[in-house]
């Protein structure tokens, strides 16, 4: 009886390893889809209008939100709204910049190596931004 039972447990032990790549395989594969949650436009930055280049305004991205107040006093571009995260930039979706024809935000660098974020309406780039 105790040779049986060391025996069925010595196949079990053997066994087991087997299962285990068929039970690896029940996992559903990663996505690579998934929404962007860390974006090089999160930050502060100051931002320089392109038509004069004076200072345009301070704009804060974080977490899909921004912040945006324009040194223009009573601009209708200031205020906050939602914005789609990109690994690139990233795309406003509501809010004060969406109002004044501001869509999108493009992350890239100067001649110098730094970052730079402009910012576009559908027909050209009107300000740049650096970090603060």
């Amino acid at each position: 009886m105790m040779i049986l039972m060391r025996f069925a447990l010595l196949a079990l032990a053997l066994l087991a390893p087997l299962a285990a790549p068929a039970i690896a395989q029940d996992a559903a594969p990663p996505s690579s889809a998934e929404p962007v949650t860390v974006s090089p436009a999160e930050g502060n930055w100051g931002c320089v209008a392109l038509v004069d280049n004076t200072k345009a305004g301070l704009l804060t991205i974080f977490a899909g939100s921004y912040g945006y107040a324009s040194s223009t006093f009573g601009s209708t571009a200031s205020g906050t709204g939602t914005a789609q995260m990109g690994s690139d930039g990233l795309k406003f979706l509501d809010g004060n910049l969406t109002t004044v024809g501001i869509t999108t935000g493009l992350v890239s660098f100067d001649a110098n190596g730094n970052d730079v974020l402009t910012l576009y309406t559908p027909d050209k780039p009107v300000l740049t931004c650096t970090p603060r």
